[in-house]
């Protein structure tokens, strides 16, 4: 990729994803920019959503390979990959759901909706418990899971019993999930398929 297309592609990104820099003033790419070339100010860029960046660009890449290959009957790279991973013995699940309780575990596709079972957070870096039949009390928040987690003895005090419900949580994050539930759609979450070993 070119330098241009490059400058351009992350100036878009910039421009999408970054949140209003000090003083309430917006960091876009035009105001960046000096002379084509990119700030060097780390305070003129605040943080960006990692996952959302690296969506954005893979829907990019896979519009332009689509075009390029239009005319013949290619697949996207996206495409290739999620079907490469029902192939490979260490598969993750594509695309990622959550479930309740009568959701079996298991490899998601999008032919079998499974909740995934080695979900592993990329915040705090901690493998995702559930609970069937359990529900989060509504008192629950960040501090708790931060002290608490992985003791159950601890956990079980914020447990409330619901027929049909999964509880989900890591040290950061926590859902509790009545059916299924595509991953995507709880975009506060940074929980990634950890691959299944069949």
């Amino acid at each position: 990729m070119a330098d241009d297309d490059l400058d351009l592609l992350l100036d878009e990104v910039e421009s999408k994803y970054c949140h209003p820099g000090p003083r309430g003033a917006a960091s876009t790419g035009g105001a960046a920019r000096k002379d084509g070339e990119r700030s060097k100010n780390p305070a003129a860029i605040t943080a960006v959503d990692d996952e959302n960046v690296d969506d954005l660009i893979e829907d990019i890449l896979d519009v332009r390979f689509y075009e390029e290959n239009k005319s013949q009957n290619i697949k996207s790279p996206r495409e290739q990959s999620c079907k490469a991973s029902r192939q490979q013995p260490n598969k993750k699940c594509c695309p990622v759901y959550l479930g309740g309780s009568l959701v079996p575990f298991g490899l998601g596709t999008s032919v079998s909706e499974r909740a995934c079972d080695q979900l592993r957070c990329t915040s705090c870096d901690f493998n995702i418990v559930t609970f069937d039949d359990y529900k989060w009390d509504a008192s629950c928040d960040y501090l708790f899971f931060r002290n608490s987690m992985p003791e159950l003895s601890k956990l079980q005090t914020r447990m409330i019993r619901k027929k049909g419900a999964r509880a989900y949580a890591c040290q950061c994050s926590w859902r509790s999930i009545q059916q299924v539930t595509h991953l995507s759609a709880e975009e506060q979450l940074r929980w990634v398929c950890g691959k299944h070993s069949d």
